[in-house]
């Protein structure tokens, strides 16, 4: 029996979510803290060919996201890649999965929320920590209203946030100087290509959208309309962003800022400019961090529903549709990361299970074509030449990932394994179908 079928009410989400707000999920998990931190490293990596960067970086994400799209498609369910991997290799590759993509959101959670903690703490002088855990507990009371409340406030906030950021490109445009674009790939294509890797940390998010499939509407249409929406929309805003940064400052001082946008603005706003940055900053990275709530929240209560965490986090409020428990679990993981964790560490373990994570769906793409499944409403073109790429792709970002990023997703995994272990019983002890 599928997963998706038998369920009872009290464990069913509701398909409230339209194609604008799932695209604001999707918009919101993607433009957060990259926009304002990787755009200084890629430039320091890449230099002024930082914009070419960030293309190829589109179309790493592009070629992974079209088998995301048709497995979204064939299993619109809650979790997104766990509930692929869960359908089609069974429970326990089902709860690895899910345990990674969990522990990904939940690190990257704390890059995000202290990142809205330090921009609010250059405004109102509020420590970044306070700034960050009252950050997620609006997140939570957000969404314990529903998702669809969750889904109108994300379009007014990511609306809000792409026209800052849109009104900073706007504003740099009589500053930039063509000269600052030269030379243009002072690190050659080795600084071009690792650049490249760094971007593609700054478009990660577009699987939020799979993550929250049961709760969106006509999913066969909107969902990889909703994913592919995503990447363009990221795509236009971060090069209209880089470039007004790179014509505006030199690529060498962009990339030893740790705020090249405030460094930017205040080329040609002044120090109203650095502000001016620092409210966006605030305004995006909440966004982010509802995304990150929101599917944080929906992969454990996905998990919980097939027995592989406890029942309680699969219970769904009649009234609103929301999965409470889930949703208070996961605020409570976000506030630790807040309190205990830091940047550089959230990012590094964050972004080497946040690739990880690509590799398992993939995986279960290449046995539905083997098997010779029926065709969902969307299928990925070119199968034979595009999910080689995609394998190629996630190998390299893995071995991208650092020591600090390895090492501590690897702990993260022991750990899940350690869990799988003493739940053992006869449904863990299911053999893979």
């Amino acid at each position: 029996m599928s997963a998706g079928t038998g369920r009872s009410a009290q464990t069913r989400l509701r398909r409230s979510l339209g194609l604008h707000g799932a695209v604001a999920v999707g918009v919101g998990g993607t433009i957060g803290g990259g926009i304002f931190v990787l755009v200084g490293q890629t430039a320091a990596q890449a230099g002024p060919a930082a914009l070419l960067s960030f293309a190829l970086a589109f179309v790493a994400s592009l070629v992974i996201a079209l088998p995301y799209a048709e497995l979204a498609c064939r299993y619109p369910q809650a979790g997104g890649g766990y509930a692929f991997v869960r359908e089609v290799l069974g429970r326990r590759w089902g709860f690895l999965m899910g345990w990674v993509f969990w522990g990904s959101y939940v690190f990257v959670s704390g890059y995000v929320t202290l990142g809205f903690g330090g921009y609010l703490h250059e405004l109102t002088g509020v420590p970044p920590v306070v700034g960050a855990v009252a950050l997620v507990l609006v997140c939570v009371a957000v969404n314990v209203r529903g998702v669809e409340v969750a889904g109108r406030v994300q379009v007014l906030v990511i609306c809000l946030a792409i026209a800052g950021l849109l009104g900073f490109a706007e504003a740099g445009t009589h500053a930039i100087q063509l000269a600052r674009l030269t030379p243009w790939a002072p690190n050659g294509l080795q600084g071009i290509l690792t650049g490249a890797l760094t971007a593609f940390l700054a478009f990660g998010g577009f699987d939020m959208v799979a993550a929250a499939g049961e709760e969106i509407a006509e999913p066969d249409k909107n969902l990889p309309r909703a994913i592919f929406i995503t990447l363009a929309i990221v795509l236009c805003v971060y090069l209209l962003v880089a470039f007004t940064a790179l014509g505006t400052v030199d690529w060498r001082t962009l990339g030893a800022s740790s705020a090249p946008l405030s460094e930017a603005a205040q080329r040609f706003l002044g120090d109203l400019g650095g502000r001016f940055v620092a409210v966006i900053a605030v305004v995006t990275t909440a966004a982010t961090a509802n995304a990150v709530l929101v599917v944080t929240s929906r992969i454990s209560f996905a998990m919980a529903r097939d027995g592989l965490l406890p029942s309680r986090l699969a219970r769904v409020q009649p009234k609103t549709g929301t999965p409470l428990c889930a949703v208070l679990l996961s605020g409570i993981l976000l506030v630790m990361m807040a309190v205990l964790g830091s940047p550089a560490s959230a990012t590094a373990i964050g972004g080497f299970l946040y690739v990880l994570h690509f590799i398992p769906p993939l995986l279960v793409l290449l046995q539905l074509r083997r098997v010779k499944s029926a065709s969902p409403a969307f299928k990925t073109p070119m199968p034979k030449i595009l999910l080689p790429l995609a394998f190629a792709m996630t190998l390299l970002l893995l071995a991208a990932s650092g020591t600090k990023g390895i090492a501590g997703g690897v702990v993260w995994l022991v750990t899940g394994i350690a869990v799988m272990w003493l739940r053992r019983g006869p449904a863990s002890r299911e053999t893979v179908h």
